[in-house]
């Protein structure tokens, strides 16, 4: 070093050097001709530093071993240089140590056996990555990597184990983690001392033997986001006196505690983590601030709840879904919570508990197949409103005796057991008020209170007056149960019917002057406007209009009905005539044709009507026997015989042809009986449940073949039918395809389920034996589905939920198309179906041998009466020590392994 000069490159030959480096000259490489383990610098005073940089820029060290010192390699008041490929050893304090240094690169070094690994002190814009820091024994106060009121530094990729802290910050600022691995530690990921604005993205912290990832003291700002945070035998991610932070996106499971915030935490945003599988609870606030907004995180399979607050006042829970565990959310004297439009499901005991918690708002949760849908233990003044609670195990809502004074109204109660209260003492309406109740009527009062089985008070009471109170006779039929008296209950009513803009063209584009037929095939419209895109309108239903210029046009159709207005646009292109032929795009037909019906009993008229653009003439053949029925543009054909018939329109032009086919399902009308029966005009399921709804509206007359088609194609529902005995007048029948398995049912169908959907026809009881016979469900199944589960499609069925089980319905195959297979099935009436088929022997065989070795548990349920009787958990905290450079007496901890077996 003494001789060298700025610039020189030093090539170090492999062996071992026993000597103290310093280096004051600035631009110079010093790297190994070797491998680092060949080429070993050790200490020969290790009382100081092996190799030592200070007051100099540019320089590199690559790929030496250095061990034996009090520091392995010192930069001071240095930047700009480079730390690669070296191995750092057995140093008293410090492996790699930076101070007032910046802009360095430490990038995949190894360290080992250093009391702290790499170490910054008022070090900036430093980038430290790829690195491996570890420990043989995890020691008390060591730090894998430590920043010490450092900023704007990256830290990428390394991996730190066996370290008292993984990743440790304080009084450090907007510095990025991304990507790193802490595992093996006592605790991962540590910042405190008003640390701030850092972010920490995509990082996995593991395993470490307290927690993942905690703030302590805190500053404002940091930013967790995309990190995985599992197996810590403490919380996951643990905030304590740490304000306006925000954690996205987070996976903590499998953690003792999911995430935890404690200790005054306050205005920190938790939104959309996955908190899963924890043994304690999924997230938890106890002693917490005010103001934290815990917002769309999914939180299922806890032990004990999905969300705990306890002593944590005024905060948000919005927009959460949680299932299994023993309650979903569970609050102990806190006042001024807000939860709100959260999905609760499937747990053992409450889907939302109250206990000595006052003066907090319920509204719009969804709360199905839990012991209590909501629970109230010794607390007043809560307001609990439009939420929908159904198919609970004891009761849809319970309160204890020392319960008073809470306003219940505006709550959709479907379950076999509604109401437990042990007091009069709580009102359970509103006066009656202007707007859409949660069942769907004119204004909003009292409670909807159905069961599943079609028997409840909102079910089997009128609405003579539309105001969408039961009533009787044209007076207000109150409902009254133990406690409760409801002088407004709701009754379901159907949304109002809106109308589908929709037309097709004879033509798309064609030359100048160009006449375009518009046909509108709107539903539910009474007005229309046209707009053709040249400054030219109609009112008309089915305009011709004439382009004379040479363009592209954007055809606007609005529709409108009293209940709103809907829109639908196409392009018409108007070219050149006789331009380069080289440029000419030929322009073939496009094939296209709509029926009145597209099934029935014999003898069946179908009315077909030619939509095909593009086209000069075509040929019907609608029997499926080869021979030309018609060309005609429309034209009706009857159906005398039963039986499946694909109809053919084969549009042409000089350029060429193109061929449209749809199925007509002919068949002999029988008789028979139907049971059971919808809901009327509006629907029972959990509206978290419902994928897409299709409705559709016909006038029923007695002693006629009856067809609700679904012409939007929205679920995979294609029609219902019946013939109907009396006449119900104008009626809307409600096809709902769900996400899951309704939730008005338990249990499901024994085969592969490709839908689960419900049908609702009219008024609640009308679709019974009584009215209608011959019930029918026109259905659909994708292809792709049938391929990629390989299904054997004989076995393909529909199944209906009827007196508590699932009975199988034959279904037979009545046409398909390029992407569906369609069926009809007869059924004995109309609810919860699921269209489900069997896999090909091969299969099985294949899903047997690699099914999961998995056991679900089994929960114990607990439908006792608490009283008011007040829940207590007991929390066990952690030692939140504050990293610093003292050495502390070594505890012995004791690393559990853990096995875990990916479900």
């Amino acid at each position: 070093m003494d001789s060298a000069d700025p610039g020189d490159e030093i090539i170090v030959a492999p062996g071992t050097y026993t000597e103290n480096i310093f280096i004051n000259k600035d631009d110079l490489e010093i790297r190994s001709s070797g491998e680092p383990e060949d080429t070993k610098i050790v200490a020969d005073n290790s009382s100081t530093y092996v190799i030592k940089i200070q007051n100099v820029d540019h320089v590199t060290i690559q790929g030496l071993t250095v061990s034996g010192g009090l520091h392995g390699i010192v930069l001071e008041n240095s930047k700009d240089s480079i730390l690669e490929n070296n191995v750092v050893y057995s140093n008293l304090l410090f492996g790699i140590y930076l101070s007032n240094s910046n802009n360095t690169k430490l990038e995949s070094n190894k360290m080992y056996n250093n009391t702290n690994g790499i170490n910054l002190v008022f070090s900036s814009g430093n980038l430290i990555s790829d690195n491996t820091v570890s420990n043989d024994i995890l020691g008390s106060s060591t730090h894998n990597i430590f920043l010490n009121n450092s900023h704007n530094n990256d830290l990428q990729r390394n991996t730190v184990s066996k370290g008292d802290y993984g990743i440790a910050m304080r009084y450090s600022d907007n510095n990025n983690l991304t990507s790193n691995s802490a595992s093996g530690n006592n605790r991962g990921i540590y910042l405190t001392l008003k640390s701030s604005t850092n972010t920490l993205s995509d990082n996995q912290v593991n395993s470490n033997l307290m927690s993942g990832i905690i703030l302590d003291n805190a500053g404002s700002g940091n930013n967790l986001i995309n990190n995985t945070v599992r197996l810590n035998n403490g919380n996951g991610i643990w905030l304590a006196n740490s304000n306006n932070n925000y954690l996205s996106i987070n996976n903590a499971s499998q953690n003792s505690k999911g995430i935890y915030l404690q200790s005054s935490a306050s205005e920190n945003t938790l939104s959309g983590n996955i908190v899963n599988s924890n043994t304690g609870s999924g997230i938890m606030l106890e002693n917490a601030g005010n103001n934290n907004k815990l917002i769309g995180n999914t939180v299922n399979s806890n032990t004990h709840y999905g969300f705990y607050l306890v002593n944590s006042s005024n905060n948000f829970l919005l927009d959460n879904v949680v299932s299994s565990g023993e309650k979903g959310i569970n609050v102990l004297s806190s006042s001024g919570i807000t939860i709100s439009n959260n999905t609760l499901s499937d747990t053992t005991k409450e889907g939302i508990a109250l206990s000595l918690s006052n003066n907090n708002n319920l509204s719009r949760n969804t709360a199905s197949k839990n012991s209590f849908g909501i629970y109230l233990n010794s607390s007043d003044s809560n307001d609990i409103s439009s939420n929908i609670i159904t198919s609970c195990i004891n009761f849809s809502i319970g309160m204890c005796a020392a319960s008073n004074d809470n306003l219940i109204f505006d709550n959709y109660f479907n379950s076999k057991n509604n109401a437990r209260i042990k007091n009069p003492s709580n009102t359970w309406y509103i006066t009656k008020t202007a707007g859409t109740s949660i069942a769907g009527g004119p204004y909003i009062g009292g409670n909807f209170w159905g069961k599943p089985d079609g028997s409840g008070h909102s079910q089997i009471y009128g609405d003579t007056d539309g105001d969408g109170i039961t009533d009787e006779d044209g007076v207000i039929k109150e409902f009254t149960t133990e406690n409760v008296i409801d002088r407004f209950p709701l009754v379901a009513v159907a949304p109002p019917v809106v109308p589908v803009a929709n037309f097709s063209t004879n033509v798309s584009s064609g030359y100048a002057p160009l006449a375009v037929q518009f046909t509108d095939l709107s539903e539910d419209a009474t007005g229309r406007s046209w707009d053709f895109g040249d400054g030219n309108n109609s009112s008309e239903q089915n305009p011709i209009h004439s382009y004379s210029m040479v363009g592209s046009y954007t055809v606007n159709l609005t529709v409108s009905n009293p209940n709103g207005t809907d829109s639908k646009t196409a392009v018409i292109t108007v070219l050149e005539e006789g331009g380069d032929e080289d440029n000419e795009t030929e322009i073939l037909p496009v094939a296209n044709f709509t029926v009145d019906k597209t099934g029935g009993y014999y003898p069946l008229t179908v009315l077909f009507t030619d939509t095909s653009q593009n086209a000069t003439g075509r040929s019907w053949d609608i029997n499926g026997d080869g021979v030309e029925d018609s060309n005609e543009t429309s034209f009706s054909y009857t159906y005398t015989s039963r039986g499946t018939y694909t109809a053919k329109l084969t549009a042409i032009n000089a350029n060429g042809t193109d061929i449209k086919t749809t199925t007509i399902t002919v068949e002999k009308k029988s008789s028979g009986g139907s049971s059971g029966g919808g809901g009327g005009g509006g629907s029972p399921e959990a509206s978290s449940n419902v994928e897409v709804k299709e409705l559709s509206q016909v006038f029923i007359t007695n002693d006629k073949a009856i067809k609700f088609n679904f012409a939007k194609n929205a679920t995979c529902v294609v029609y219902v039918g019946f013939d109907a005995k009396k006449t119900a007048g104008k009626t809307t029948t409600i096809a709902e395809q769900l996400k899951n398995q309704s939730t008005l049912v338990s249990g499901t169908p024994s085969d592969k389920v490709y839908k689960f959907f419900n049908i609702w026809v009219g008024n609640s009881g009308y679709a019974t034996s009584k009215n209608i016979e011959n019930p029918v469900i026109g259905f659909k199944v994708e292809k792709a589905w049938v391929q990629d589960e390989k299904i054997d499609q004989s076995s393909i069925i529909l199944n209906r939920y009827s007196n508590k089980t699932w009975e199988q319905l034959p279904a037979s195959l009545s046409g398909e198309d390029n992407k569906y297979l369609y069926f009809t099935a007869e059924t004995p009436g109309f609810s919860s179906f699921a269209i489900t088929g069997k896999a090909s022997a091969s299969q099985e065989e294949t899903a047997a041998e690699i099914q999961s070795e998995d056991e679900s548990e089994n929960s114990e349920e607990n439908t006792g009466d608490t009283g008011s009787e007040v829940e207590q958990e007991t929390e066990q905290e952690e030692g939140m020590g504050m990293p610093g450079f003292e050495m502390l007496y070594g505890v012995a901890g004791l690393l559990t392994l853990f096995l875990y077996k990916k479900k």
